[in-house]
């Protein structure tokens, strides 16, 4: 995640968090409608940390770790779909599920349960690379996304965060292209 502010809009109140990587699994598939557009549909999932501290009291510390799984629709156009290497970019647009998650307190280790999650739709953009393996199918794939998505939590008590999340997401894979 890149946000790094949690805005509460009943106090107007803004808490400062760190947003830590999460590593997840995906799968993705792209259908080649013309030489150099492809359409692509895909799938991922990660559990990245976010830790806030709140040091109005004290030094409070608090932290989370959502699940969060884009499910994303892209256009990705090839500069060089028939040589050893290809890269491609394009938009994308994710409809981005997030889980209902703990939020884990210290100095007490107190577990303040069940907070819920609002899905949300986000735009972004991707940049991949396609390295072929010799003469088949077999490639190497390294890929960045980033995602403009807002997370909308409830806490247990009724009251609601927002924050921008916008996660950058990194991936390395293997493919085949038939």
């Amino acid at each position: 995640p890149t946000g790094d502010t949690v805005f509460v809009p009943e106090t107007g109140e803004k808490i400062s968090y760190d947003g830590g990587s999460g590593y997840g699994f995906g799968v993705e598939l792209e259908y080649q409608a013309s030489r150099r557009l492809g359409i692509d549909f895909g799938v991922m999932t990660a559990e990245p940390t976010i830790d806030v501290l709140i040091d109005e009291v004290g030094v409070i510390s608090a932290s989370a770790q959502p699940r969060i799984t884009p499910v994303y629709l892209g256009l990705n156009i090839h500069l060089a779909p028939d040589g050893p290497v290809d890269v491609y970019f394009g938009p994308l647009m994710a409809y981005i599920i997030y889980s209902s998650y703990d939020l884990v307190v210290d100095p007490w280790f107190l577990t303040e349960e069940g907070f819920t999650s609002d899905n949300d739709i986000g735009l972004g953009v991707s940049l991949g690379l396609d390295v072929r393996l010799g003469e088949g199918g077999w490639l190497l794939n390294a890929a960045f996304k980033y995602i403009d998505t807002t997370l909308v939590a409830s806490a247990p008590d009724g009251g609601i965060g927002k924050t921008d999340i916008d996660p950058m997401v990194f991936s390395a894979g293997v493919g085949y292209r038939f």
